[in-house]
């Protein structure tokens, strides 16, 4: 019997791009994939340390998969092992950590490990390059989420995401290309572009900008659909917004702008590189040449020195704009950041209220936006997943999930659905007007000729 390997992820799109490398070194490697509540030889946690409270949710997670399964090997790797490699080695039942860099080699080093507790956290060089080898299945999934680009090049007070991935860099257009083509002949129909700055996607290379990178995908990728993950809002420019409208419903309208803060002063604290005038006028364009989409961000309440005059200026800004939903994040300090040091604090209760009020507040433009969408016609991609009652559930572009009815024929194809009335758990009614075919797919014409055969069947993806 093979050795087995159990898997489990914590934190971005980045790290389930990396879980899925992984995943296939160790196939090719002749080790078999377990579910996490499986028993297995080995277990590999990949962590994220963006907050100190990723840190402690990883420290919890390494724990109860010890006290699960005694026996197998366990590794740490990803973002706590990178920037706390002996944090992590220290926890109990940890036999392996390996940083950012080295865990793109795990069959390597499972191959080499010893019996003794190993740290491998290799750290970053000024210029790296980028790492990663190409995947063809993205476990578990019915989607694929592809990172074509990593680190940043920033310096936001709170952050430390540069120490945990380092300088940016960006993925060669051709291996995108490639990438994506490998993804898709395993009929994986929605690949998610993602990166830790992936508006700054090829600044590095100099094959940049990420619009033309996208015009490229969408006339020879062969994916139903793209969709662009997290964005910061001034590399959306006239450019993508050009390629996107082209690209019709095969470019998701989703778009997630992080704005950590609506007080010019709070920002320029963070040291972030827009004002709130040029982040208005990026979401503005957005929602008026595509009515449709979820325009998202995330928020920071209670930054160290925020007034309430500040705070006010947030709430009045976010409330004013055309954003219809909201990640609220309560500050907290980060060690190892600058704003760890900086003041003064806000005190807890005040924090608490503000992080309730912007919640409230996300939570009634999101309402509002979604009465809007009713009635309206959307492209859905239809999952494994089922619902309570046997129905099909399916995402929309604009991220909205629907009940389509229908056998399992119908899985991992787009369909074209009314929107009809919003359930209590979110998810829509709507009726089904019109299922693609296979030869509606885009490169449908051209699967022949370059081998294309359908991939495994989909797995219920967690959206």
């Amino acid at each position: 019997m093979p050795k087995s390997v159990a898997f489990r992820t914590i934190g971005c799109r980045l790290n389930q791009c990396e879980t899925a490398q992984m995943q296939e070194a160790l196939l090719t490697a002749g080790y078999r994939l377990v579910d996490w509540d499986q028993p297995a030889t080995v277990r590999v946690l990949n962590t994220c340390t963006v907050t100190a409270k990723s840190d402690r949710t990883c420290r919890h997670e390494i724990r109860a998969a010890k006290r699960f399964d005694p026996d197998c090997l366990m590794v740490v790797t990803g973002c706590f092992a990178q920037v706390s490699p002996e944090a992590a080695a220290a926890v109990s039942g940890v036999d392996l950590v390996l940083g950012n860099l080295d865990k793109l080699r795990l069959a390597e080093r499972l191959a080499k490990h010893a019996a003794t507790p190993t740290v491998a956290v290799t750290p970053y060089p000024e210029h790296p390059s980028f790492e990663g080898d190409l995947f063809s299945r993205f476990h578990g999934y019915t989607r694929a989420f592809l990172k074509i680009q990593n680190g940043c090049d920033s310096s936001c007070a709170y952050c430390i995401v540069p120490r945990a991935r380092g300088p940016a860099r960006s993925m060669r257009r051709a291996e995108v290309l490639e990438q994506v083509r490998r993804l898709t002949a395993r009929d994986y129909r929605e690949v998610v572009l993602t990166g830790i700055d992936l508006g700054s996607w090829g600044r590095d290379t100099g094959e940049g900008p990420l619009a033309g990178l996208l015009e490229v995908l969408l006339a020879e990728g062969g994916a139903g659909r793209y969709r662009l993950s997290s964005i910061e809002p001034l590399e959306v420019d006239a450019a993508l917004l050009d390629v996107i409208e082209h690209g019709g419903d095969r470019v998701a309208h989703h778009f997630h702008l992080p704005l950590q803060s609506g007080s010019d002063a709070v920002l320029r604290r963070m040291g972030r590189p827009y004002s709130t005038a040029e982040y208005l006028e990026v979401v503005t364009k957005l929602a008026r040449r595509f009515p449709d989409a979820t325009l998202g961000a995330d928020v920071i309440a209670g930054f160290p020195g925020e007034t309430d005059e500040e705070f006010e200026q947030t709430f009045t800004l976010i409330e004013q704009s055309m954003l219809n939903y909201l990640h609220v994040f309560s500050y907290s300090d980060r060690p190892g950041t600058r704003a760890a040091s900086m003041g003064p604090k806000t005190s807890p209760d005040t924090l608490h209220e503000r992080s309730m009020r912007l919640i409230a507040l996300g939570t009634r433009k999101k309402a509002a936006f979604r009465d809007s969408l009713r009635g309206t016609q959307q492209r859905a991609l239809v999952l494994k997943e089922r619902a309570p009652d046997g129905r099909s559930v399916g995402l929309t572009g604009n991220y909205m999930e629907v009940l389509v009815a229908g056998g399992d024929d119908m899985t991992n194809e787009f369909a074209r659905v009314r929107l009809l009335g919003s359930l209590p758990d979110g998810r829509w009614e709507c009726d089904l007007l019109q299922v693609e075919g296979a030869t509606d797919r885009p490169g449908a014409e051209n699967d022949a000729a370059r081998g294309v055969t359908a991939g495994p069947e989909p797995s219920e993806d967690r959206v």
